[in-house]
């Protein structure tokens, strides 16, 4: 990922583009692309004069890029935003992710939020004095005894090592556990508190493949053949509320809209609709089947030793074994024969 850092100016990510924080995608998109135009040192190196001029354009398409790919992200503008407090973010805010109906309806999520643990073994020092292993802590040479211990001179412990368990840093990452209530059409973005924690999360709605939002609206897809669309009828809608039936009127097109009030997102007393919009899938022409029926007849394959059974063709090849077999034999034959002959007349 880019770096997340402010430009050579000053200025944040948002504004070396030129667009509010709030901006959607689309709008940091165009902006982009019309900054890159501009500033393009292909561009620059044949309107400006001065060596200064182009660096200055380098600089600035630099800067313009880099903002571009962190912003084009969700996930990683979700993390400048957090790290710059953008947005009503702040830094010790956790990314959660939804699916698009828990959004809708609603859910409760675990998050898990990074704390730093104080080490138990060094308490935080990053130092531990070991164990001496001349007196075994006792400081002195035996028990009873007066005398000084000459591995630790008395202070009944070893040298100062760094801990071996938080590896000198005196504390471990640890992470806890918090409940996360997210309410009835959360918007993406929402920040919310996390249970028994000073910290909140940061809403992340994952995209959906078969539904969108617009407000409390929630709008799909159906498709339909041909045939169906002609001749109308019942047809099941999936709902982010569950599964319903609707009926589409005969001579139903691409782009006919029916609604199921009350099925979109709710928000207070306030509950939206679900929107279908129907998609007819093109149908085959005549020609256009003859033509598939005419590539299928080329690609099958003519009646060939390949069709025949396997029983015939196994039969077949031991046959033809068998009769290599017997022309070696009487090829043998033939040529002891032959050589009895020559030595009769020798």
């Amino acid at each position: 990922m880019a770096s997340t850092s402010a430009g050579a100016s000053g200025m944040n990510a948002y504004e070396i583009l030129g667009v509010q924080s709030a901006a959607t995608t689309d709008e940091i998109k165009r902006a982009y692309k019309k900054l890159a135009l501009q500033l393009h040192p292909d561009k620059v190196s044949r309107t400006t004069k001065t060596d200064a001029e182009r660096d200055e354009a380098r600089v600035r398409f630099r800067n313009v890029a880099n903002a571009y790919e962190v912003l084009k992200d969700e996930v990683s503008r979700a993390a400048y935003d957090q790290k710059c407090e953008l947005n009503g973010a702040k830094r010790d805010d956790v990314l959660v992710n939804v699916s698009f109906k828990e959004s809708v309806t609603g859910t409760t999520k675990l998050a898990m939020i990074p704390f730093k643990l104080l080490c138990s073994s060094c308490q935080g020092v990053g130092m531990a004095c070991l164990k001496c292993e001349g007196c075994a802590n006792r400081g002195g040479t035996a028990v009873g005894s007066q005398g000084t211990c000459g591995t630790c001179d008395g202070r009944g412990f070893g040298k100062p090592e760094t801990c071996r368990k938080c590896g000198g840093d005196g504390v471990k990452d640890d992470f806890f556990h918090g409940r996360v209530h997210v309410p009835a059409g959360v918007l993406d973005g929402s920040r919310l508190p996390i249970s028994g924690r000073t910290q909140h999360v940061r809403v992340r709605i994952l995209p959906s493949k078969v539904f969108s939002r617009d407000g409390l609206n929630v709008t799909s897809t159906l498709r339909l053949s041909a045939k169906d669309a002609l001749e109308g009828g019942f047809f099941e809608v999936e709902t982010v509320h569950g599964v319903e039936t609707m009926y589409f009127d005969e001579e139903t097109k691409s782009g006919d809209t029916k609604t199921l009030d009350g099925k979109g997102i709710k928000d207070g007393k306030k509950i939206g609709n679900h929107i279908v919009r129907v998609e007819v899938e093109r149908e085959q022409t005549p020609e256009a089947v003859e033509s598939d029926e005419d590539v299928e007849e080329a690609e099958e394959p003519e009646a060939s030793e390949a069709d025949e059974p396997a029983t015939k063709k196994q039969k077949e090849s031991i046959e033809d074994q068998e009769e290599v077999i017997d022309l070696e034999r009487l090829l043998a034959e033939k040529k002891a024969k032959l050589l009895a002959q020559l030595n009769a007349q020798s």
